[in-house]
Order: C-alpha cells, then sequence, then structure tokens
C-alpha cells in the first residue's frame, strides 16, 4: 500500500506541474496572439498609407510636363 500511495503521489504532482506549464503556455499564447493582432492592424495602416502614396505620386508624375526636369534650363530666382 505504501508503494502505491507514493506513486500516486508522484502521479498528482507531475499532473500539478503539467496543468502550471498549461497555464503558462495558454498565458503566453494569449500574450503572442495580441501582439500579432497588434502588428497585423499597423501592417494594415502601413500598406493604406503606402498605397495612398503611390498614388499620389502617380498623379503628380501625371501632372508633369513630358519633358524631363532640367536644373540647367531653370532661371535662378535673381533673373
Amino acid at each position: 500500500m505504501n508503494v502505491l500511495t507514493s506513486e500516486l503521489t508522484q502521479l498528482q504532482l507531475q499532473i500539478e506541474s503539467l496543468e502550471t506549464k498549461i497555464a503558462f503556455q495558454d498565458d503566453a499564447i494569449e500574450q503572442l496572439n495580441q501582439v500579432i493582432t497588434k502588428q497585423d492592424a499597423i501592417i494594415r495602416k502601413m500598406e493604406e498609407k503606402f498605397l495612398a502614396i503611390g498614388e499620389k505620386l502617380q498623379d503628380m508624375q501625371s501632372q508633369m510636363p513630358d519633358k524631363p526636369f532640367n536644373p540647367a534650363d531653370e532661371l535662378p530666382p535673381h533673373y
């Protein structure tokens, strides 16, 4: 009976240890999920801004004359 009690106690300790590890892992997974969710939102906003900048750049390029800009063709302000 004594050996059985000892084995039972050891099994209970192992189960408690596993339950503790699972609890910590669940917490870590939840924290990682929150970080990923925040990063996803940031990335989506950055993508939107990137696309908006690209559109503005295209608009600016379409409004520019066909002739490429040459600084030598420009008169300085004092002329």
